[in-house]
């Protein structure tokens, strides 16, 4: 026969029930598992094993929680080549550091999307690494935010399009839709001969694209005059 488990002494445990580090590893299988509006307070303290009461001993709040997973996901980033290497290679590191981290918890994009910047004082100093670099390259304040807006965008568009089928554009019949398959044909030819995987080489397309027209539309001294080329005031 088994021995009886001793039952736990009265009063307050010695130790905390929970910390820092198991709430936030609480707080990203949440967000994976039912996303971000199924973490509640409510979710996070049941998760944990503990009442919603004891939990708020811990953490003041949801919003606090997501300001925290939003400070430790911004620590991945890679601002290293900001103030040592070209703007536009600091930029690329930091954009497939970017999406790498992302990449590997997709989930997070709503919770940086949602949180602002001023509940999240480490994360703004990762920015502020990003935009002494646009300054230190000449360009003008105004262009910034709106850059790294941009470049977010389509990193966060990538990182969920990364778990699509590296066959999603082939057609189901190539005589039906023989442009298509042709297309198809040859970027296919274009990833094997350059032994990337679809994703990578899109996302470098893009990239590239992307740092080219932003540093044309900058450097050219137009800023916002091109940028504005074919808005409509009516949408």
């Amino acid at each position: 026969m088994n021995a009886a488990a001793p039952s736990r002494r009265p009063g307050r445990p010695r130790g905390a029930v929970v910390d820092a580090g198991l709430i936030h590893e609480a707080a990203l299988e949440l967000l994976r598992t039912v996303g971000l509006r199924g973490l509640t307070m409510r979710a996070l303290a049941a998760r944990l094993g503990v009442s919603v009461s004891a939990l708020y001993n811990h953490v003041p709040s949801r919003a606090a929680v997501l300001a925290t997973v939003q400070e430790r996901f911004a620590e991945e980033l890679d601002v290293s080549g900001f103030g040592g290497v070209s703007l536009r290679e600091a930029l690329a590191r930091w954009a497939w550091s970017y999406l790498h981290a992302l990449r590997r918890r997709p989930e997070l994009v709503p919770v940086i999307v949602e949180v602002p910047l001023a509940q999240a004082p480490r994360s703004s100093l990762v920015y502020q690494r990003v935009v002494a670099g646009f300054a230190a390259a000449g360009w003008p304040e105004e262009s910034t935010v709106a850059s790294l807006s941009v470049l977010e965008t389509f990193i966060f568009g990538a990182a969920l399009d990364s778990t699509s089928p590296d066959d999603a554009y082939a057609p189901p019949d190539a005589a039906h839709s023989p442009l298509l398959a042709r297309s198809y044909e040859a970027f296919s030819r274009s990833v094997e001969a350059q032994d990337a995987r679809p994703r990578d080489l899109v996302f470098s397309m893009g990239l590239e694209a992307i740092l080219t027209g932003l540093h044309s539309l900058w450097g050219s001294g137009r800023g916002w005059a091109r940028a504005g080329e074919g808005m409509r005031s009516d949408v």
